[in-house]
C-alpha cells in the first residue's frame, strides 16, 4: 500500500469527521435532521444538490462509459446539463414555495398535502418507490466506493465496499441533513478539482490532444464519431439513449429535497442556476475527457487498468505523487459518499417518518424520531451492502436502473403538481402505481420484452425501433400521459385549485400609465416568495 496515498486520504477523512461532529450540534429536531431547519444557504444547497446528484457515476461510471464508447458518450453530458437546468426551472422554486406553505419536509409530505390525499396511498407508494430504488441506488454507490478503494489501496472490491459502508453510515447517523449538506460542499470542491487536474495531466503525459486522437483512431475509429458510427434513425436513437438522463432529474428525491431546504426560494433561479450550471459543465467536461484520454493512455501502454470504471483512480496513481493521488482517491470517494448519504437520509425518512409515523400513526417525540431514523439508516445501509456484494458491480447500469425507477415514480407527478392545477390524487395514485410496477418489471426484464429486438411479435418490432433507449425514458412519458388522463376524469379539491392560482397567477401591477403583468415587471417566483417570506409562511 502506498503510504502517501493513505496519508492524503486520512487527512480528508479527518475533515469529514470534524464536519459531522460540528453539524451534530445543530441536529436536535426532525426538521433539522431532514431539511436543515430550512435555513441552508443557496450556495451550500446548490453545491450539495450537484454533489448528491452525480455521485460515483460521475467519477467512475461516466468516465468508464467514455473509455468504452468514445465521443458518443458526450451525449450523456448534454442530457445531464439540460436535466440540471430543467430542475431549477421546473421544480426548484415552486417546490420550495409549496413546501414552505405546507410545512413539508419530505417529497411524500408535499405530494400528500398538495393533492389532499387522505387515503395515505400516495405516501405508501412514495415509500415503496423510495425504498426499492433508493436501496438499489445506495448499492451502486457502495460498489463505486469499493472499486475506488480497490484501485487506490490494492484491496479487493468487496473489502472496499465494506469500508465505504462503515465510513458513510457513521457520519450520516451522526449529523443528519446538516452534516450531509456541508460535507457535500467539501466533496463538490474535491470533485471539481479532481476533474480539472486529471485530464490536463493525462494530456501532458500522452503528448497532446492530437496525439491522443491519433492513437484512438488507430485503435477504434468509431470512438471519434459522435454517433458511434450509426447513421439515420439509428444515430438519433444512439444520442437519445445517452441523453435520456435528462428526464430523471425531475424525480430524484435526494436532489429535490435540497430545494425544500434552501432559505430563500428566489435565489434558486439566480444565482442557483449560474452556480449549478457552471459546476456541472466543468465536471462533465472533466469526467468525459478523463475517460476518453484514459483509453488513449491504455492503448499507448501508459496506463494499466483492468476495469474501465476504474480509469480515474488508475490515472491518479499513475500520474501523481502519492499524497496528491490520495486526495484524488478521496475526491472520488467523496463523490460516492455525497450521493449515498443523501439517499440513505431520504430512504430513512420514507420508512421512519412517512410510513411508521404518518401511515401507521405512531406518535413519537421529535428527538425519538431522529433516533429511529438513524436506526433505519443503518438497516438500509446493510441491505444496500448485501446488494453491492452480490450484484453485477457495473456502476453505470446500476445507477441507470435506480435513476429510472425514481424518475418514473416521482418525476411526472412532481412536474404536474407544480404546474397544473387540475392534477388529482386519483391521477397521482394510478400513475405512481403504474410507474412502480412497470419499472420493477421492465427494468428487471422479467419477460425479456423491454426494447428487445428478439422479443416475439409487436414487442420485437418496437424493440428494433428503440433498441438502445433506456426503458425509463419512454416510461416517463407513458406515466405522464396516464396521470393527465385520469386527472381529467376526476375532480381536484377546489381549495387546492384556488391555492395554486393564488400562489402562481400573474398579478396585474398598476404603473400609473398602464397595467402590466407581474411576470413582465418581476419574476413570478420572486413576487410570491416575497409575499410568503414577509408573512413567515415560507
Amino acid at each position: 500500500m502506498n503510504t502517501g496515498i493513505l496519508i492524503g486520504f486520512l487527512f480528508y477523512l479527518a475533515l469529514l469527521a470534524y464536519i459531522g461532529w460540528w453539524a451534530n450540534k445543530y441536529t436536535k429536531t426532525e426538521d433539522q435532521y431532514f431539511v436543515g431547519g430550512r435555513k441552508v444557504h443557496v450556495l451550500a444547497a446548490t453545491l450539495s444538490d450537484k454533489a448528491s446528484d452525480f455521485s460515483g457515476w460521475l467519477m467512475l461510471g461516466y468516465p468508464g462509459s467514455a473509455f468504452k464508447a468514445g465521443l458518443g458518450a458526450f451525449w450523456a453530458a448534454v442530457g445531464c446539463l439540460f436535466g440540471t437546468l430543467a430542475d431549477y426551472v421546473l421544480i426548484g422554486p415552486r417546490l420550495r414555495i409549496y413546501a414552505g406553505k405546507f410545512r413539508a419536509i419530505t417529497v411524500p409530505d408535499y405530494l400528500e398535502a398538495r393533492l389532499k390525499d387522505n387515503t395515505k396511498l400516495i405516501r405508501i407508494l412514495s415509500a415503496l418507490i423510495i425504498l426499492i430504488f433508493m436501496t438499489a441506488y445506495v448499492a451502486a454507490q457502495f460498489t463505486a466506493g469499493g472499486k475506488t478503494f480497490a484501485e487506490g489501496f490494492g484491496i479487493s472490491d468487496n473489502a472496499g465496499i465494506i469500508l465505504t459502508v462503515i465510513i458513510l453510515t457513521a457520519y450520516v447517523i451522526t449529523g443528519g441533513f446538516f452534516a450531509v449538506v456541508w460535507t457535500d460542499v467539501v466533496q463538490a470542491m474535491f470533485m471539481l478539482l479532481t476533474l480539472i487536474i486529471v485530464p490536463f495531466l493525462a494530456l501532458a503525459k500522452i503528448g497532446g490532444f492530437d496525439k491522443a486522437t491519433q492513437i484512438i483512431a488507430q485503435a477504434d475509429p468509431t470512438k471519434l464519431d459522435p454517433f458511434g458510427g450509426a447513421t439515420g434513425w439509428a444515430a438519433i436513437i444512439f444520442a437519445i439513449g445517452y441523453a435520456s438522463w435528462i428526464v430523471g432529474y425531475l424525480g430524484q428525491p435526494h436532489i429535490v429535497t435540497r430545494y425544500m431546504s434552501v432559505e430563500d426560494p428566489r435565489k434558486l433561479r439566480r444565482p442557483g442556476i449560474f452556480i449549478s450550471g457552471t459546476w456541472t459543465i466543468i465536471v462533465l467536461w472533466g469526467a468525459f475527457f478523463a475517460g476518453f484520454l484514459g483509453f488513449a493512455m491504455y492503448q499507448a501502454g501508459i496506463l494499466n487498468v483492468s476495469d474501465p470504471e476504474k480509469v480515474i483512480p488508475a490515472m491518479a496513481v499513475e500520474l501523481m505523487p502519492g499524497w496528491l493521488a490520495g486526495f484524488v482517491i478521496a475526491g472520488i470517494i467523496s463523490a460516492v459518499m455525497s450521493t449515498a448519504d443523501s439517499q440513505l437520509l431520504v430512504a430513512s425518512s420514507a420508512i421512519a417518518r412517512d410510513f411508521y409515523h404518518k401511515v401507521l400513526g405512531k406518535e413519537v417525540g421529535k428527538k425519538q424520531m431522529v433516533n429511529i431514523s438513524r436506526v433505519v439508516v443503518a438497516v438500509v445501509a446493510l441491505v444496500g451492502l448485501w446488494f453491492a456484494l452480490t450484484g453485477p458491480k457495473v456502476i453505470y447500469q446500476m445507477v441507470a436502473t435506480a435513476w429510472g425507477g425514481l424518475a418514473v415514480g416521482f418525476g411526472p407527478i412532481l412536474v404536474l403538481s407544480l404546474w397544473w392545477k387540475r392534477v388529482t390524487k386519483e391521477g397521482a395514485i394510478v400513475g405512481m402505481a403504474y410507474g412502480l410496477v412497470s419499472e420493477v418489471i421492465l427494468e428487471a426484464k422479467v419477460y425479456g420484452w423491454a426494447f428487445n429486438p428478439d422479443a416475439p411479435g409487436i414487442f420485437g418490432t418496437i424493440g428494433s425501433w428503440f433498441n438502445g433507449v433506456p426503458v425509463f425514458f419512454i416510461n416517463f412519458f407513458i406515466t405522464l400521459f396516464i396521470i393527465i388522463v385520469v386527472s381529467l376524469f376526476t375532480k381536484p379539491p377546489e381549495d387546492i385549485v384556488k391555492l395554486h392560482e393564488e400562489l402562481f397567477r400573474k398579478v396585474p401591477i398598476e404603473t400609473g400609465k398602464k397595467s402590466i403583468t407581474e411576470t413582465r415587471a418581476k419574476s413570478q417566483v420572486e413576487n410570491v416568495a416575497d409575499f410568503l417570506i414577509e408573512r413567515g409562511l415560507a
